[in-house]
């Protein structure tokens, strides 16, 4: 998105692409430059921003809730009459962008910042408790668990790494599939103000409930999860129904849709002469393929290559 040394066209990119509102150089100008990146898939945006130089950035209100996970340097946020530093390797609380924010950031900062909108995070919290979302939806700036917070971090960066890896072949199952895990791991990472009620036992779901969503997943095995529409048929919360999944067949939803999946490419791998591994991972619903190869050796007792090349030989044969 922006890979430039001029502060004007920098200040004009960050206000038409990121929204912002105020931008200087505070610090010699001759040491300025700034690269930045961007990625959107669906409600999650994640950007990855490099600063040479000293400089100060504003935004104003927004239908969104911001993190930012440093990676190197050190800066600054202010956030209404809430600030804190943003040291290496630290990350901000979840920031609501219903205020003006202003950040600061030092020579040779770099950071990724995950921005999520508030209508996707509100939609999935639906679903995962069962019930419409009647109060407003609030994150506890104050309250940050740290072994949380850095196994959300993990699972962003592994994002970024992945996509920066294949993203140009990801398939709509495996972009929405990651959305719904950035989007789930932020609402349990994070304590808000529904915290405590998907912290309490979801109810029991009956037999036939996950009888009705295995059917489904194995109908539709090539599309994205929806959870929404598994607990509408299950006229259960998406909690009760995993927990009930668990109980009665010993994995999640997820994980049976994985095993169909699997399945799935078993038979393409077998039956193809020139597709290749990474092509039929992504078609799938496998964003990585490293371990889509560990989890298919694990179900099927051999690697995805191994299959794909019996496949060809026999062809040729």
């Amino acid at each position: 998105m922006i890979r430039s040394s001029d502060p004007e066209f920098v200040r004009d990119r960050l206000f038409a692409l990121y929204g912002a509102n105020s931008f200087d150089v505070t610090g010699a100008k001759d040491r300025f430059a700034v690269r930045a990146n961007h990625l959107q898939i669906g409600g999650v945006r994640l950007s990855y921003g490099d600063y040479a130089g000293d400089v100060s950035l504003g935004f104003g209100e927004g239908s969104f809730v911001r993190q930012i996970f440093n990676i190197d340097g050190a800066g600054r946020y202010v956030a209404g009459r809430r600030s804190g530093e943003i040291a290496t390797g630290s990350c901000t609380p979840a920031l609501s962008a219903e205020r003006p924010l202003k950040f600061d950031y030092k020579d040779q900062y770099r950071h990724l910042v995950l921005r999520i909108e508030f209508d996707a995070l509100r939609r999935n919290l639906s679903i995962l408790l069962g019930q419409q979302i009647s109060r407003k939806l609030v994150f506890d700036e104050a309250a940050i668990d740290p072994p949380a917070m850095n196994s959300l971090r993990r699972s962003i960066f592994l994002f970024a790494s992945d996509f920066n890896a294949r993203g140009c072949f990801f398939s709509d199952v495996a972009a929405a599939e990651l959305e719904r895990m950035v989007i789930m791991k932020f609402l349990m990472s994070h304590q808000h103000s529904y915290s405590d009620h998907l912290l309490r036992q979801p109810l029991s779901s009956t037999p036939s409930a996950v009888r009705i969503v295995g059917e489904y997943i194995e109908a539709n095995w090539d599309k994205p999860i929806d959870i929404d529409t598994m607990s509408a048929m299950a006229r259960i919360s998406a909690r009760s129904l995993f927990r009930q999944f668990r109980k009665e067949r010993g994995y999640t939803p997820a994980d049976f849709a994985k095993r169909i999946r699997l399945n799935r490419a078993r038979e393409m791998l077998d039956h193809s002469e020139d597709a290749s591994v990474t092509r039929i991972a992504l078609k799938c619903g496998f964003q990585n393929p490293g371990h889509f190869a560990r989890d298919y050796r694990l179900a099927v007792g051999e690697l995805p290559s191994e299959t794909l090349k019996r496949s060809t030989r026999r062809a040729r044969s």
